[in-house]
């Protein structure tokens, strides 16, 4: 069998928020020493969507934190492909508020590189942390900044994230090793680090 089919039931009254949450992680590739994979012989359709272990990081490397604007970013993504070849394209939009020298460096740094991000999901049951990058495939980073055209508008930088997959937005369960701790996006709990 190709994949895990079942029925698709919708309950009543079910929750289902929209959005993502305020911080997003991200790490250059170069940084990756070990992926998680998709499970080779999925049992649920859970394990067929989610990446299985953690990211093994080079010594001294962890993710990186971003805040993002809720109400500003989102998920998606689309078939790409021709017939018998057709795979997913996974896109991400993040807004940062700021267009100080931190978040021009940050955007300076960040364009022509291959990252991997990490984007946790608002639920009040479930844990849902998306994985937007593949070891497989390079990842796309586009940055624009804009200096608001009037006092109170929208202003700072958008990072629009795409990356071609097999698997639609999966799903990332394992360990993500930050600057400050570590976060286990299987239970959502931050472990700060020692010391």
């Amino acid at each position: 069998m190709a994949g895990v089919l079942a029925s698709l039931p919708w309950a009543d009254g079910q929750v289902n928020p929209s959005g993502i949450k305020t911080t997003i992680y991200f790490a250059l590739k170069s940084w990756i020493k070990t992926w998680p994979k998709i499970v080779a012989n999925p049992a649920t359709p859970k394990d067929f969507v989610t990446m299985a272990g953690d990211f093994e990081m080079v010594a001294g490397k962890s993710f990186l934190k971003l805040y993002t604007t809720q109400g500003k970013g989102k998920l998606n993504f689309e078939p790409i492909g021709e017939k018998d070849h057709q795979m997913v394209m996974n896109k991400g939009t993040f807004s940062f508020p700021d267009i100080s020298d931190s978040a021009k460096a940050l955007a300076k740094s960040l364009l022509n590189s291959n990252v991997v991000v990490i984007v946790p999901l608002p639920h009040e049951s479930e844990k849902r942390y998306v994985m937007l990058g593949s070891e497989d495939y390079d990842t796309t980073v586009s940055i624009k900044g804009d200096s608001g055209d009037k006092p109170g508008s929208d202003k700072g930088l958008t990072f629009d994230i795409e990356v071609p997959d097999t698997t639609p937005l999966p799903n990332y369960a394992g360990a993500l090793v930050l600057e400050d701790g570590t976060l286990d996006c299987e239970l959502g709990v931050f472990t700060p680090a020692a010391g």
